[in-house]
């Protein structure tokens, strides 16, 4: 029987979409049950076997709905989810549960997703019970492998949850996932708990494991510097619905959107303000309610370049640069605007 840990070999294909996500909504009703809150309101996107996808956007722009989606916790109100070209909600029940094992998320709080009154080995290994995988020895043996594997000792498996560190229990959810060798993985906020000086090594721990089993990535985030760090590609949600999203040195060097544009502003960036070439784009107000979200765009409440046509008509999705999608009317105006300003700024600073 192969380990768990045995590699492999990581697709070349990068253009065959292992996720498919096609017009998505995601509503949920109200505690008086008088309206739906609109999470997820119409969604196009793919996810490309063996790469990373980042998501990032503000509280309550519906990334951690949508990521729940994505792995068949939350069912689309409408539109759909092809996962590897499969439909799940059109599955049985038995073959569903089968089917899921290769979709698999990490949750933010590592603490609230282990179980206080199991081992770690115990924890890591209660997947593969759960499916009838292996012998109790063959599990025990793997359970081992995955600990190894993502840095913990041996002496760490007899230890409970609150023996561990925030950063120690994230990499035992990581062990658990990968006893279930998935193809895709979607981590929510899965370093925000954790202390500054250890989200770097387990981000790499993530590109590792990456590299070593071919795995897919989403990865949601609020943190930009996490996701350009880990990311292959960028979708920006707000308000339920995506903003942009392309290559992730073409959205975090040349973003299309003035939201993205905002968040980035938003980054602190470790030089003197004389030294800084970018200007800080102040967002006013907050994000309006899911329930009755404003009509044509979703950011025009707050966008310093919105106009009576942001009010009047959604944008449309469209690929503006190749493979740099963007839901905005003034999408290539706003760019060069936003270009012309940095290279006036440079031109200024270095005179």
């Amino acid at each position: 029987m192969a380990s768990v840990l045995e590699s492999t070999q990581v697709s070349d294909n990068r253009r065959d979409p292992i996720l498919t996500v096609r017009n998505l909504r995601i509503l949920f009703p109200t505690r008086d049950g008088r309206d739906t809150v609109k999470a997820i309101d119409g969604v196009d996107f793919d996810v490309h076997a063996g790469e990373t996808l980042g998501i990032i956007g503000e509280s309550g722009s519906g990334k951690t709905t949508l990521g729940r989606a994505l792995v068949s916790l939350i069912q689309p109100t409408e539109g759909q989810i092809l996962q590897d070209g499969v439909d799940p909600t059109t599955l049985p029940k038995g073959q569903l549960r089968k089917h899921r094992r290769d979709y698999q998320i990490v949750f933010q709080d590592p603490n609230a997703a282990l179980n206080p009154r199991m081992t770690i080995l115990d924890s890591v290994i209660e997947p593969a019970e759960t499916i009838g995988k292996g012998s109790d020895s063959s599990r025990r043996q793997d359970g081992f492998a995955a600990l190894a594997r993502v840095g913990l000792s041996p002496e760490m498996a007899d230890r409970y949850p609150h023996q561990l560190s925030g950063g120690q229990k994230q990499r035992v959810n990581i062990a658990r996932v990968l006893m279930l060798r998935p193809k895709v993985i979607v981590c929510d906020e899965v370093v925000a708990a954790l202390d500054v000086s250890i989200r770097g090594d387990v981000l790499n721990l993530f590109a590792d494991l990456q590299r070593e089993f071919g795995l897919t990535y989403v990865f949601i985030t609020h943190d930009i510097s996490v996701v350009s760090h880990i990311s292959d590609r960028i979708a920006v949600t707000y308000l339920g619905r995506l903003m942009e999203l392309g290559p992730a040195e073409d959205v975090i060097d040349a973003p299309l959107h003035p939201y993205t544009q905002a968040l980035l502003s938003a980054e602190p960036i470790s030089l003197p303000s004389t030294m800084r070439t970018n200007r800080r784009v102040i967002l006013e107000g907050e994000i309006p309610s899911p329930v009755s979200p404003p009509s044509g765009c979703r950011f025009r409440t707050r966008c310093p370049v919105v106009q009576q046509r942001c009010k009047d008509e959604m944008p449309a999705w469209r690929e503006l640069k190749p493979a740099h999608w963007v839901a905005c009317h003034f999408a290539a105006e706003n760019r060069a605007q936003h270009s012309n300003l940095e290279i006036a700024l440079h031109m200024k600073q270095g005179g």
